[in-house]
């Protein structure tokens, strides 16, 4: 009795120490490259849920094709003017009937997250694009590549690098919170 007792405590020890090295994260590591210049970051199971990013400097679609209207990844810098993004989901009912918990962040060149926005997508939801808008005033942003990431669960599924242009300025303000 004693000797299964031991060999079974044994058995769970080892695969304790196994398990930080197998990590639980759903997603893989290795980024792949859309055509849309989209870094996805894939799901480790098929059919898992993905994303694609489109920048565009306007909220709005064509009332007669249904595109997107002025679509870039270069925005300028200037009172009003903004940049909007739009993650288009790809099988976001994979994971079942539940609430998906996504995570909308913008990060300047230095890699700091200057804006977050969280969506709570319910399984009722329709629609399959997230929306995020970043307002670009004068002597707030600074030129330079910027990114937007999109994570689900707290874990990256796509980002999209953009390049913001204008007047250089001094420092520019951290906008989001810290960790999420």
């Amino acid at each position: 009795m004693l000797k299964r007792i031991g060999w079974a405590l044994g058995c769970l020890l080892i695969a304790a120490a196994f398990l930080p090295l197998s990590g639980c994260s759903t997603r893989s590591s290795d980024p792949v490259l859309a055509p849309d210049s989209t870094w996805v970051y894939p799901g480790k199971q098929a059919g898992d849920i993905d994303a694609r990013i489109t920048f565009a400097d306007k909220a709005r679609t064509s009332k007669k094709t249904g595109k997107r209207l002025g679509v870039t990844n270069t925005f300028e810098v200037g009172v009003d003017e903004k940049a909007y993004a739009f993650a288009d989901l790809s099988n976001p009912f994979a994971r079942g009937d539940r609430v998906l918990n996504f995570h909308l962040v913008w990060v300047n060149s230095q890699d700091r997250t200057i804006f977050k926005k969280k969506v709570d997508y319910q399984p009722s939801d329709s629609l399959t694009t997230l929306s995020s808008a970043l307002s670009l005033p004068p002597g707030k942003r600074a030129p330079g590549p910027y990114k937007f990431r999109v994570y689900l669960f707290r874990e990256l599924i796509a980002e999209k690098s953009f390049t913001l242009t204008g007047e250089a300025i001094q420092e520019e303000e951290q906008e989001g919170s810290g960790e999420f």
